[in-house]
């Protein structure tokens, strides 16, 4: 059975799926020069449409980047993703109220939080308005505990990703199953199912 990487910056090894996915990251947004939705949709509508996911787009209170320009196009995106019946992959540093607030808005299909670090709570909340998780390399530092204690204890979908780092999926699923508990076999066997509920589930 192949494993599945949500999503990364890097070519896939042997035996790995990884969805494909186009976005215009918040640390990007200063760059984009569409001055409207109408503009913006037919520039990239190609692009969007051979993705699988729309992603990773998101907003980011850390970086540089205008913070009106980013939910502008951000919110653009989620428009194209719930228009096209995509899922969404999202990039969200210090703005987990604003994004459950988008939610509300734009709320029709799956979208899953990349990279997440954040605690069991904020998990557990991100799922009950239809916002699950993913978790990456972190998981391989065990002096990571919040992030480990969160896959540990949290019972809803996730998905596994590498990101931009180095670390390889299948080191990735093999301590995902050690903090689970579970045999691997049994971890890859339920990602599988989430990951096909994901990418069906916008398209009822």
């Amino acid at each position: 059975m192949d494993f599945i990487d949500f999503h990364t910056h890097r070519p896939t090894a042997e035996g790995v799926i990884t969805p494909r996915s186009f976005g215009i990251h918040p640390w990007d947004v200063d760059n984009e020069a569409a001055d409207s939705y109408e503009f913006f949709e037919k520039q990239y509508n190609t692009l969007f449409e051979s993705a699988d996911l729309v992603g990773e787009c998101g907003l980011d209170k850390v970086c540089s980047s205008d913070w009106n320009r980013q939910m502008q196009l951000f919110e653009w995106q989620l428009r194209i993703a719930r228009q096209m019946e995509k899922p969404v992959v999202i990039h969200c540093v210090r703005a987990f109220n604003e994004l459950v607030q988008l939610r509300k808005r734009y709320g029709d299909g799956l979208w899953v939080v990349h990279g997440f670090i954040g605690t069991v709570e904020q998990a557990r909340q991100l799922f009950r308005v239809g916002i699950w998780t993913s978790y990456g390399a972190a998981l391989l530092d065990p002096r990571r505990t919040k992030v480990r204690d969160c896959l540990r204890d949290n019972p809803h979908p996730f998905l596994l990703e590498t990101d931009d780092s180095e670390a390889d999926i299948r080191a990735i699923y093999a301590e995902a199953a050690s903090i689970k508990k579970k045999a691997l076999a049994e971890l890859k066997e339920t990602i599988k199912n989430d990951y096909t509920t994901l990418l069906q589930h916008n398209r009822r």
